[in-house]
């Protein structure tokens, strides 16, 4: 098969096409022919440049992508053979479910979670596999562009918001606007009946549930107050730049809620000052959320099976082969929002019960 190979760490000129062996599963696995796979800035960019921590996990050479879409092809021992050909969405982490953490339904948390493209070989290719449980049905008016981007962002951005405690009619506060991650949670939020305040430093923009802000303007926390009609009660900070930090943190409400799933800071990563004071005097919390739940999972797709759907024009879809130059050309800012990589379809492979 087809994949983007990854034989040293550093610019995107060090990823290349080439063939490599298809995956076969091991028991209780599922290979997927790819369909689609989103293109992830702190996933797949930094840990290409071998300064994220993620790139400590890696072993040279190497194939990225985590979270992606296809039909499975081939069953391992112990799987139900009715799974061949589902179009399926693929969630790139594995839990132990044995764990305190997972036993919680905390089980992003847990000690022994891997991660599909950084742990093992990934889905820049023509065919992946994983464990059975990763792998989730798609309706079938759903295109698998959309599902690789759902993907990615939904039960993560949905995890955020439920750690956020939001309820109805609630604002937020959401760096990096733009964002794959934050315009998935944009959309979900619409359905939850939260306002948004996005920040951002390429747009600015007014729309239903939603206002984008400027993220350099001086005048920030006073422009966050206005549009709040009120204070933020949470923010969802997936890009952790210091200085807008240091912006939106004094204007928030008591007992507000931070949550990180990411920063942005490629490829050094960001550190905010955080003034201890204000955290336990305004009763503030600080949450990380390293990747979503299987409760969030279950929750979202069900949400997609229900009609939840990405804005339409939301993904944009590029050749495999072009995966070095959606690498620069998301570094440079050219790139927004969702791109996924689509492999070919040439490669057949016999669709059996192993």
């Amino acid at each position: 098969m087809q994949a983007i190979v990854l034989d040293e760490f550093g610019a995107s000129s060090k990823l290349h096409l080439r063939e490599v062996p298809t995956p076969e599963p091991a028991p209780g696995e599922v290979v997927i022919r790819v369909a689609a796979v989103e293109v992830s800035r702190t996933r797949d960019l930094g840990t290409r440049s071998g300064k994220h921590p993620f790139s400590k996990a890696v072993r040279l050479p190497h194939v990225l992508g985590g979270h992606c879409s296809g039909t499975v092809v081939e069953v391992g021992d112990g799987v139900p053979r009715d799974l061949i050909g589902q179009r399926v969405a693929v969630m790139g982490h594995h839990t132990c479910g044995h764990c305190d953490a997972c036993r919680s339904g905390a089980d992003e948390a847990c000690d022994k979670l891997w991660l599909l493209g950084i742990h093992r070989w990934g889905s820049y290719a023509q065919f992946t596999s994983m464990p059975k449980e990763c792998v989730h049905p798609v309706p079938g008016d759903l295109d698998l562009h959309d599902a690789a981007a759902m993907a990615a962002t939904g039960p993560v951005g949905l995890t955020q918001l439920r750690r956020a405690r939001l309820k109805a009619g609630d604002c937020i506060v959401l760096p990096g606007a733009t964002g794959a991650l934050a315009q998935t949670i944009i959309a979900l939020t619409r359905m939850l009946d939260v306002r948004v305040i996005g920040l951002s430093r390429s747009t600015t923009s007014r729309a239903e549930n939603l206002v984008v802000l400027d993220a350099g303007r001086e005048d920030l926390a006073d422009a966050i107050l206005a549009e709040a009609r009120g204070r933020p009660v949470a923010v969802i900070d997936n890009v952790c730049a210091p200085d807008t930090f240091e912006r939106y943190f004094p204007v928030l409400a008591n007992g507000a809620r931070i949550v990180v799933s990411g920063a942005i800071g490629y490829p050094a990563l960001p550190v905010l000052n955080v003034p201890a004071r204000e955290l336990y005097s305004r009763n503030l919390s600080l949450l990380g959320v390293r990747s979503h739940s299987a409760a969030a999972a279950t929750e979202f797709w069900q949400f997609v099976r229900d009609g939840f759907r990405l804005d339409v024009r939301a993904v944009r879809a590029h050749p495999l082969s072009d995966a070095a130059t959606v690498h620069t050309e998301i570094a440079d800012g050219v790139l927004t929002g969702h791109n996924v990589l689509v492999p070919p379809v040439g490669a057949d492979r016999q669709e059996v019960h192993k």
